[in-house]
């Protein structure tokens, strides 16, 4: 068995005081470096405190994402919440939809993009990106459907197709003002 590395050791640290202090109040790196000796802002404890959160999963606990912290006398400083196994509240929930709106949209960008290159003549793979974005797609229709949750992912999706459907509008028009030119050149040369 090999010596545990002092990423390892330092992964350890951050889970052992969080859990003996942090749980259920909110936490900086601040408080983090000061309770596990390392100094606040360095790289090894920004890699520590990202381990820890892999870490704590493999245990059932969740270190939440950073946010910032509504609490006045934290003034806006980036905070985060460290939940033992089973004992979530409206925080963690709030978390957990906060993060798989991030990947909705996340997806939304991944389908595009490849069935883009999907259609893309000079493609590298036009099958295999094509295969990605149907994929893709079917990840995002899964989640969507899902009961209770769906409503709120949805509603990000189709936000962002609204201002994607307005974005195309506004470039109708702005060509239409230019005279009927695309990207400077005559529309019957765009094509």
């Amino acid at each position: 068995m090999k010596a545990p590395t002092q990423l390892d050791q330092d992964t350890l640290a951050v889970l052992i005081w969080c859990k003996h202090n942090a749980a259920p109040r909110e936490i900086s790196y601040r408080d983090i470096a000061a309770g596990i000796g390392l100094a606040h802002g360095s790289h090894r404890l920004q890699q520590a405190v990202r381990q820890a959160r892999i870490a704590a999963e493999h245990s059932g606990h969740r270190l939440e994402r950073f946010y910032r912290s509504h609490d006045p006398a934290r003034r806006g400083e980036y905070v985060t919440r460290f939940n033992l196994s089973g004992r979530g509240d409206e925080h963690s929930s709030r978390d957990a939809m906060f993060t798989s709106r991030a990947a909705l949209v996340a997806m939304h960008d991944a389908r595009r993009s490849n069935e883009y290159e999907s259609k893309n003549v000079n493609s590298v793979a036009r099958e295999a990106f094509g295969d990605i974005a149907s994929i893709t797609g079917g990840c995002i229709t899964m989640m969507t459907g899902v009961t209770g949750l769906g409503k709120f992912a949805h509603d990000i999706g189709a936000k962002y197709k609204a201002v994607c459907e307005r974005m195309s509008q506004l470039e109708a028009e702005l060509a239409e003002a230019r005279g009927g030119t695309t990207e400077g050149r005559p529309a019957s040369a765009a094509g």
